[in-house]
This record gives structure tokens, sequence and C-alpha cells, in this order.
């Protein structure tokens, strides 16, 4: 079976951003960024944790073994859970602990303390990298703007005010959240394109980057500087192949259009990462989130010494040198070559004090794209335009079945082996996490695991969960597939914004019938899977309540009545819950320290406004405020209204006169 498709070269995702590599051979000097001051740790003092602490009254959920029963009271002290229980037992312990009085926090009545909230799969770097750019994404905060068509976008790119010589630069643009077009019968999604983009902006040059990051869309303007910048010969054919398709689509073209942006506005993107990582690190912390796994620091070289060379690993590192530790980062090591793979050492399990720095628990691979751009990897072809698309298939693999279709194009022999390349990191011991989106890309993930794991653990029974094994979004899951991921023990984690934000166009355009296989939840648990739920930022906002409501209820934001998609997948507020928190912190490996708010572990929580388990409808959970986020002990981020907790002289029915004397009312502000 061919494949007939418009796209060519590797495909993208969050996962893979196409612009890195070109920002990065600009700039050699990434990783190694002037110290701007914003947010610099002030002393040393400031990495110490701070005094005991206890907490009673409100809601305290630790998440004990992922349990969300509720406890009295829980005491922290030297950033960690110190002890949990009763208001008696955790007062007596906190006591012998020397806690002052006054650190007897009382939390009103519907305030809760959770375990702080999970990322396990995010783009720190990349997301930093353009934040400087226009916003032309679909998103209101962590809402969809139902106002998003083709004038906004105008509207947007007529607010820009560049400086003389300067192109308007934008990103996050989604067509597959724009109105249809096409007849009722035969809806398809807009096609924005070089004509309309000229037609906006005649003058300045334009480079819009999609939300999927498969494509550039620019206009007449910057076509003209990006044909000029290539080779006599080649210009033409460049020019007119551009125009055929309507925009620069995927890395070897986009790269041409990055590289001819003015070096000033580069330099000024350069400038801007600090602060950007901050904001993005401030705003993880404004919705609850203590930890954040980077799902993809590109592997660079190797040095002399054999040690794997990363500008975003040292930009991450840079970053905390002078900056305050808002959010404990890992990352997986993106391996997309046999070099790369051949390069990782042998595992080494992570240990407590890791948990302090920029730690790495896992490998990254990608095998397909992205199902709303349109380029993940599908068993049959998309039911929208272009007919007999199946998408893109990244590494060179021959299935052994020849009823399936095979991925086998003109540069396949250029393409990676996929099953030498997951083999190779599996002997050496590592954790991995496999992006695939379409159902075949899917299929495909679990022969090579199968194979892999075979050779590796054949006497183990569900050998993935020896090292957690994972497949990223794993957005299309058939029954037969459901089996074997059970069998193999991988767990899926899933980008629940496919529901939520693109359930309709999935529904209506994209794949109509198939939709009904996106993100099973409900049948990865029932069949005894641990599931988590991610953002991919900066393909959807962070927000793990936001990521918990859209499980439990299901709704199609985009549809005109709210309808849901395959309402049997919706899940319980309690399972949703669990995999933001414990569940998403056992597949990053970091649960003996974080996830649950055990004796012991690191004291990385948060105060919620009201209880995300109690709240009176499913879709108030989003929009639950955060009050507090601590990170090891210490407040990273409160918010700007005052909440005061109920005196702890009103707490008669089960309060000694000893526990009160021992129990003062205090804001929930830094102290």
């Amino acid at each position: 079976m061919s494949h007939n498709h418009s796209h060519q070269g590797c495909a993208q995702c969050a996962c893979h951003n196409p612009l890195w590599t070109s920002f990065a051979g600009h700039h050699s000097s990434l990783g190694n960024s002037a110290d701007t001051g914003a947010g610099k740790v002030q002393s040393p003092e400031d990495l110490l944790p701070t005094t005991s602490v206890m907490y009673s009254g409100g809601i305290i959920r630790p998440m004990i073994d992922g349990s969300t029963d509720t406890v009295e009271a829980i005491g922290f002290d030297g950033g960690k859970v110190a002890v949990v229980g009763s208001i008696a037992e955790v007062s007596v312990q906190m006591r012998a602990l020397g806690m002052h009085p006054d650190n007897h926090i009382v939390l009103q009545e519907k305030q809760t303390l959770l375990p702080g909230l999970i990322e396990p799969h995010v783009h720190i770097v990349p997301t930093a990298l353009t934040m400087g750019w226009l916003d032309m994404g679909p998103y209101l905060g962590q809402d969809l703007n139902l106002e998003y068509d083709l004038e906004y976008l105008e509207s947007v790119i007529q607010s820009a005010q560049p400086q003389e010589g300067e192109w308007i630069l934008g990103t996050g643009v989604d067509p597959a959240l724009m109105p249809f077009v096409g007849s009722e019968n035969d809806p398809q999604l807009y096609q924005l394109d070089l004509k309309q983009l000229t037609e906006m902006e005649p003058v300045r040059p334009v480079y819009l980057i999609s939300a999927s990051l498969h494509t550039a869309y620019i206009n007449e303007a910057a076509l003209e500087l990006i044909a000029d910048a290539l080779p006599i010969e080649e210009q033409d054919s460049f020019r007119k192949q551009v125009q055929k398709q309507g925009a620069l689509q995927e890395l070897e073209q986009m790269t041409l259009g990055f590289d001819c942006i003015p070096s000033a506005q580069k330099v000024a993107m350069k400038a801007e990462l600090d602060q950007h990582i901050a904001t993005i690190f401030d705003t993880a912390n404004q919705r609850g989130v203590t930890t954040m796994f980077e799902a993809g620091m590109r592997f660079e070289s190797v040095d002399e010494n054999g040690r794997i060379q990363s500008k975003m690993i040292s930009i991450l590192e840079d970053f905390r040198a002078s900056h305050a530790h808002n959010v404990r980062v890992g990352y997986a090591l993106l391996c997309d070559t046999e070099q790369s793979a051949k390069a990782l050492p042998q595992f080494k399990p992570l240990a407590e004090h890791d948990m302090g720095a920029l730690f790495q628990s896992a490998v990254k691979l990608v095998s397909d794209g992205s199902n709303q751009g349109l380029t993940g990897f599908q068993s049959t072809p998309y039911c929208c335009e272009p007919k007999g698309n199946y998408g893109i298939f990244n590494f060179s693999y021959q299935p052994d079945s020849a009823l399936v279709p095979c991925c086998s194009e003109p540069s396949e022999a250029q393409k990676p082996d996929y099953q030498n390349l997951v083999t190779t990191i599996v002997e050496k011991g590592w954790p991995i996490l496999i992006h695939a989106n379409g159902d075949q890309a899917v299929d495909y993930t679990l022969d090579v695991y199968g194979k892999a794991l075979k050779l590796y653990k054949p006497e183990f029974d569900k050998p993935g969960l020896d090292k957690r094994h994972r497949i990223e979004h794993c957005s299309l899951l058939s029954d037969a597939s459901v089996e074997k991921m059970i069998a193999l023990g991988i767990s899926p984690s899933f980008l629940i914004g496919h529901v939520g934000y693109w359930g309709y166009a999935f529904e209506e355009v994209i794949f109509k019938e198939k939709s009904q296989l996106l993100d099973r939840c409900r049948t990865m648990l029932d069949k005894g899977a641990r599931i988590t739920l991610h953002s991919d930022l900066s393909v959807t906002p962070l927000g793990p309540l936001r990521m918990m409501e859209q499980a439990v209820t299901r709704v199609m934001e985009k549809s005109p009545d709210l309808s849901v998609l395959n309402g049997s997948e919706r899940i319980t507020r309690e399972e949703a819950l669990r995999a933001i928190t414990l569940d998403a912190a056992w597949q990053c490996h970091i649960d003996p320290w974080v996830g649950s708010l055990a004796q012991g572990k690191l004291a990385d929580y948060v105060i919620l406004e009201d209880d995300p388990i109690a709240v009176e409808k499913d879709t108030q959970i989003r929009d639950i405020r955060v009050l507090q986020t601590w990170v090891g002990g210490k407040l990273r981020y409160v918010s700007n209204t005052v909440q005061k907790p109920e005196p702890c002289a009103d707490e008669k029915s089960e309060t000694s006169a000893e526990q009160a004397d021992d129990c003062v009312s205090t804001e929930l502000t830094p102290a």
C-alpha cells in the first residue's frame, strides 16, 4: 500500500521542535547565557528548607499509595514530610521537633492540601524559544478562544509593530481549531496559505509556526527573501513548490525560512530565554505544578571523554545555577539516531540527591507526527483532505504482517532502523518514552517494544513494567493494541487535550468514527494500567487540574452543544487526581520522593481554594484557584488574594486545651 502525502522529512510535534537545530547552530554560546539578574537566588539561605510547619482543618489528601482518603493533619520539617495522622499525633511529634506554635496552620473548610502536581511531558526550552513572538494560538488561558478564526489571526498580525527590517513572527497557529469549511456533508479543516497571508500583510515578511510544528505559514514577502538566499539555480523551483504547497512544510523548508529571519531578532530570542523560562516556571507554580518532566532534551554530540553534549541541558543548568529552584525538572534525552543511542551510558537509577538537580531518568524517541496536524501515522487514510494521506513515520521498519501499510519511501534507507534503535536502548537498561499518535505508529511501537523486551527480559511477565516504559500521547488505541500494551507492561501518557480541545475536529472531520479510539483512559485503567495526563507544552497550556477535568468529562469544548467524545472512556475524579500526582511520579521514576505526602517524602505540596474531588461540578475543576505552592518546604507561589484560615480556637470539637495552646491561626501568606 503506497502513502500519498505531501509532507516529507521528519515528523515533528512539541516533542521534536524543527527550529531548535537551526537556532542552536547559529548560537554556539547557548548554554552560557548572560545573567539577567531576574529571579536570582539572593542568598545561600534560599536553598535551605523552611522551619517546621503543621496543617490541620480543611481537606488534606496526602495521596499515600494513590488513595484519595483524607487525614486530620500533616507536619513538615527540614523540607520533608515529618508526620501524617490525627491532630493529636501530629501536634505531639511536631512539638518534639521544635515547631514554633505560630507554625500550626488551620485551613478553612474547603481549602485543600494535596501533593504537588506533576507535568510528566512538557517542552520547556523549545517553548521558551518563541515566547517573544506573537501568540497566535487558540487559547485564552486554559480555555478555547471560541472566536478563533482567520479574522482573529489578521487582527493579531495587524497589531504587530516590528522595527524597520524585522519580520512579523508568530507561533501557535492551529487551523484545526478554526471553523470548518466545505459542505455540511463534507466538512474540511481550514487551509491557511501563502495567498491569504499576503492579502493580510503584503509588505512586511511574515513567518508563523503552526501549533503542530509541522508547518510555517509565510507571505510572498518572506518567500522572496527565502528564495533569494538559495543558489540561483534552485530559486525558481523552490518558489513554485512553496506556492503549490501554500506554506513551508517540515524541517528542511521551515529551517530555510528560519535562517532568513534577521539576526537581530534571533539575538533577542537568545537574550529573552531566561525570562521566558522563568515565566514558564512561574505559570507552573501558579497552576500547582512542583515537578516538570522535559520530554525530549536534544542530543547534540559526544565530547572527547564520551560525555553527551546538549545545549538544551546546558541552558536549563545555567538557568538553575542563577535562579531559585521553583520547580523540580527531570528529562528524557532525545535519541533519534543510532549514534546517539550507542553513546548512552548504562542506566543508573536515581537517588534522592538527584531531585535537587536537573535529572535524567529516561530516553525519548519520536515515531510519528501529530494527528491534528495530519502527520500521525495511520493504518487507514485520514478522512479529510489531502486524500490518501496516512501521515509520516520517522523510522525504517518492516512489519511482520503484509496486511498493514509499510512505511517505505524513497528516503527509507536514510532513516534509523526502529528495531535496532529500541533494542540498543533497552539493552543499556534505560526507560523509554516513545511518541506515537497514529494507530499504526502505536502498533509498530508495540511490535518493537515486544521484540526488544523479549530479548532483554524473556523471563518477565509484563516486562515493560521493569523500567516503566511508556508510549507518549498513545492517541488511537484499538482493542488489540490495548491487550498488547497490558501484556507487555507498557503504560500510556495521554495528551488529554486531544479530547477536550480537538475532539470535535477529530469526530467531525479528521477521523470521524475512528475518533472513538482516542485517549482510552477508562479502558487502560480497567485493564490494570497506570496512566498519566500531560500538556505537551506548548501544544496545550500547562494545567494538571484542567487535564483532570478533561479526563473526567471528555467534553469536546469546540462542539456547539459541548457534547462528549466516547463517554464510556471517562474516569473518576479520584483516578484523574492520581494520574497527575502519584502515577505521574511513578512514570518519571521519582515516586520514592514525590507524588504523595507519605512520611519521609519531600515537602512538595499545594494548597487549593477548593477540593477537586468534592467541588460541585466536574466543569469547575480547572478553575479551582491555587493559593500556595511549596517545593522542598519552601513557598514558591502565593495567590495575591489573602485567604484567612479559621481561628484554631474555634476548632473545639476534637481539640484539647493543650492542643489549642499549640495551635495559632495564621494567614496563608509567606512568613
